[in-house]
């Protein structure tokens, strides 16, 4: 008896096509996309349902399964620049440039969004190949926790910044603003050295995805808190602070070509649909 192969599940189409291409086309596409990042352009696709549409419903929830909420809404829109920037990792000689990041599905099955256990399972997409981090994981692993510990120790410093300047602004008579400056650098130091609540953060494996563009996708776990901090910054119209909403990100950088040529193609099947209807109208109403 010969033995089978293990099944392997299907690629989506476009990888299937990819895969099929005969090694000329291969390598014409490889050297077309060759040294391209994704952060050369923004991101042409959006979440499936609008964040102001379900914002209410998820207020009334558990923090737990509000987070987890937020995360499933998110998934597919577009990374804000500001986390582009801000997520980078320096590591293994070269700079890992964020692409997106996603729920871990696999880990929040629907329906059990209150079984968490405190815990968020996230999927960080990087320019990049897990090849280029053979031997050398644990380096990167290491940026990897840093960038999160930097990213939220600096998230702590500009929301007290704000609550500092909104307690400056609240109308205080002038003995007691003079006395107040006083407490407010002490309440300063003082929360500086405040240790940054634990993150939990762990890096679980990577994978690597994408046919064109190549992406690191690094499969991580953090808690409640770290994620929805991360949220704040990756998608601000899905993740209020303190209740309250943040203006949408807007993305300074162009569409990719194909996103274009989508747009053209849709114009003109859009304009010869017309055309074909009006002409039907017009031969029913020829009709005696």
């Amino acid at each position: 008896l010969v033995s089978k192969p293990p099944a392997v599940p299907p690629a989506p189409p476009s990888c299937r096509a990819y895969r099929r291409a005969s090694p000329r086309r291969i390598m014409s596409h490889a050297s077309a996309y060759s040294g391209r990042e994704s952060s050369t352009t923004r991101n042409p696709h959006s979440a499936a349902v609008p964040a102001a549409s379900f914002a209410k419903a998820l207020a009334k929830l558990s923090p737990e399964e509000r987070i987890l909420g937020q995360w499933r809404a998110a998934y597919g829109c577009p990374v804000s620049d500001e986390a582009k920037a801000q997520f980078c990792i320096h590591a293994v000689g070269r700079t890992f440039r964020l692409s997106d990041v996603r729920l871990w599905k696999e880990h929040h099955p629907q329906g059990r969004d209150n079984e968490t256990g405190g815990t968020i399972y996230l999927e960080f997409f990087y320019d990049g190949t897990p090849a280029e981090l053979d031997g050398k994981q644990d380096e990167f692993n290491k940026a990897f926790e840093n960038m999160i510990e930097q990213q939220l120790q600096e998230r702590r410093v500009v929301e007290f910044r704000k609550k500092l300047t909104a307690r400056r602004r609240g109308g205080r008579a002038a003995d007691d603003a003079a006395c107040d400056d006083g407490v407010t650098d002490e309440d300063w130091k003082a929360y500086l050295k405040k240790p940054v609540p634990a993150s939990e953060f762990s890096v679980r494996s990577f994978r690597e995805a994408g046919c064109m563009l190549q992406f690191l996708v690094c499969q991580t776990s953090l808690s409640l808190s770290a994620s929805e901090v991360l949220g704040q910054i990756s998608f601000q119209e899905h993740f209020p602070i303190d209740g309250k909403a943040q203006e949408p990100s807007k993305s300074d950088k162009p569409l990719p070509n194909w996103a274009y040529g989508m747009m053209l193609c849709t114009a003109a099947m859009t304009g010869v649909t017309m055309i074909a209807w009006w002409q039907v109208v017009r031969q029913i109403a020829l009709v005696p």
